[in-house]
C-alpha cells in the first residue's frame, strides 16, 4: 500500500513541476551552483524544482520552489519552468523561465523583469561580473530571428533597442571579467551548418564575427571567458551525437579542439589555478591541469554541475543522490574524490520568509511524502534560509526510518533528472528530447 501511494505522490510531483530543462545557457541539461559575492557563507543551487539556499556553507538548506520563482511570469504555473539562474555582482538572483524574474532578497520575492515584448522568448541571460547594473539577454522574437538586449538596472528592466540583431539563432552570451566592455556571443544558422563566435569590445556597440569549426548540425555554447584573460574563451560544440571543447586564446582568430567525446558534456569549470574540469552524466570526468594541453579522463561522479568559490581551491559538484551518494559534493584533491555536502532528502523545507512558506507549502508537503522526510521545526518566519534548526538525526534524512521504498526513490530520481524537451522547443535546439 505504501509503495502504490508513493508512486502516486511522485507522479503528482512531476505533474506539478512540469517538463523542463534546468540550468544555464551553456548546459541546458545541467544544474548550477553559485557563490554570491559578499556572502562567504552562502551557496545557491539551481535545481529542476527550485532554488536551494544555504547560509551555512552547505551545512543546512532551504529552498524557494520553482512555482514561486516563476510566480511573476504571465505564464500558467504548470508551464513556467526555470531554465537556469544567474547571480549578479551584488548578489541578486535572476531566473530565466518563460519570462525573467529577479530576487534581491535571497529568494523570498521574485518580481518579473520588464521591457520584453509579448511573444518574446528569453534564450539566455548573463550578468556582468564587474557591474551589478549591467545584464544581457538573448531574445527570440515571435517572427523569427534573435537579438541581444541590455539592462542597466541589474535586470529589473531591459531596453527595447537591441545591441545586436540577426536572422540566425543566438545561442549564448557572456561578459569578460578581466576586460571591461568585452562581450562574446555564439550563433548558428537555422540548418546548424554554420556557427560563429561574435565579439564586441565596446559593450555591444560594434561587433565582429569569427567562424567556428562546425560540422553538420552544431550547437555552439560559451562555457566561460577566462577570468584572467579576455582573449581566452572556452566553448562547447554539440552535434547531437558528439560533444567537443573548443578553446581560443587570441579572441577568436584561431581555435584548438583538445577534447571530443561521444555523448554530451553536462558540467564545466575553469578553476582558480587554471585547470579545466569537464563532467558527464555517465560518470566520466576530464581534467586538464594548468599548463597542460590535453585532458586526462578518470571515473567520477555523475556530474550535473561544477563550481568553485573565488579564492578557494575546493571544487563543488552536483551529483546523483542515488548513484553518487550526494546531490552536492566537494573535492579537495582536484576532482579525484568527492565528499558529501548535501542530499536533496536533507532539505529543511521552504525558506522561512512568509511569502515562500505560503507559496511552497503544498510543494514541500509532496516532497516530504515522497522522500519520507520528517517535518523539521520550521523556526521563526523571516528571510533567512537556515532558520529552523539543524538536520534531524545523523544526516538529516529520514528515508530509512520512514520506510521509503525503492519504487518511490526511482520515480523521484526520474523527477530530478533533466527534462530537456521544453528547452529544445523554446530555443530552437535541434537535439532530440530525452
Amino acid at each position: 500500500m505504501r509503495s502504490r501511494w508513493n508512486i502516486v505522490a511522485v507522479v503528482s510531483l512531476v505533474a506539478l513541476i512540469g517538463t523542463r530543462a534546468g540550468a544555464n545557457g551553456a548546459f541546458p541539461d545541467e544544474f548550477s551552483v553559485h557563490f554570491p559575492p559578499g556572502a562567504p557563507q552562502r551557496i545557491f543551487i539551481g535545481a529542476n524544482f527550485g532554488l536551494l539556499v544555504s547560509e551555512a556553507q552547505g551545512a543546512t538548506w532551504r529552498y524557494s520552489c520553482e512555482a514561486w520563482v516563476t510566480m511573476g511570469s504571465s505564464a500558467a504555473l504548470s508551464a513556467a519552468n526555470v531554465y537556469y539562474y544567474q547571480v549578479t555582482a551584488d548578489g541578486a538572483i535572476i531566473a530565466d523561465s518563460v519570462e525573467v524574474t529577479r530576487s534581491a532578497d535571497v529568494g523570498c520575492t521574485w518580481p518579473p523583469s520588464g521591457g520584453f515584448s509579448a511573444g518574446a522568448t528569453i534564450a539566455d541571460v548573463f550578468a556582468d561580473p564587474n557591474d551589478a547594473t549591467f545584464v544581457l539577454a538573448i531574445v527570440f522574437g515571435g517572427e523569427g530571428g534573435s537579438t541581444i538586449v541590455a539592462s542597466h538596472d541589474g535586470g529589473r528592466t531591459f531596453e527595447t533597442t537591441a545591441l545586436y540583431t540577426t536572422p540566425d539563432l543566438l545561442k549564448g552570451v557572456e561578459i569578460s571579467r578581466s576586460t571591461p566592455g568585452l562581450i562574446y556571443a555564439t550563433k548558428v544558422t537555422a540548418t546548424g551548418s554554420n556557427a560563429a563566435l561574435l565579439k564586441s569590445t565596446d559593450r555591444g556597440t560594434h561587433w565582429s564575427e569569427m567562424a567556428l569549426p562546425a560540422s553538420g548540425q552544431s550547437e555552439p555554447r560559451i562555457l566561460a571567458v577566462d577570468p584572467n584573460d579576455g582573449k581566452t574563451v572556452y566553448l562547447r560544440l554539440f552535434t547531437g551525437t558528439t560533444d567537443s571543447i573548443l578553446i581560443t586564446t587570441d579572441g577568436g582568430e584561431t581555435f584548438d579542439r583538445p577534447l571530443v567525446v561521444s555523448g554530451a558534456f553536462t558540467a564545466f569549470l575553469r578553476a582558480d589555478d587554471g585547470a579545466l574540469y569537464v563532467g558527464m552524466l555517465e560518470g566520466r570526468i576530464f581534467v586538464r591541469p594548468s599548463g597542460e594541453l590535453r585532458f586526462a579522463e578518470r571515473a567520477g561522479p555523475h556530474l550535473r554541475c561544477l563550481g568553485q568559490r573565488p579564492g578557494s581551491s575546493r571544487i563543488y559538484g552536483c551529483g546523483d543522490m542515488f548513484l553518487d551518494g550526494f546531490s552536492l559534493g566537494t573535492s579537495d584533491d582536484r576532482g579525484q574524490t568527492f565528499q558529501t555536502v548535501m542530499k536533496f532528502s536533507e532539505l529543511l523545507g521552504p525558506l522561512t520568509c512568509s511569502s515562500v512558506k505560503t507559496a511552497c507549502a503544498a510543494h514541500w508537503e509532496r516532497i516530504q511524502q515522497v522522500l519520507g522526510i520528517a517535518s523539521p521545526d520550521a523556526g521563526p518566519a523571516g528571510s533567512g534560509s537556515d532558520a529552523g534548526g539543524a538536520r534531524s538525526g545523523s544526516n538529516g534524512s529520514h528515508c530509512s526510518s520512514a520506510g521509503i521504498d525503492g519504487s518511490a526513490l526511482l520515480l523521484f530520481l526520474l523527477f530530478t533528472r533533466t527534462k530537456r524537451s521544453s528547452r529544445s522547443r523554446r530555443s530552437g535546439d535541434r537535439r532530440p528530447a530525452s
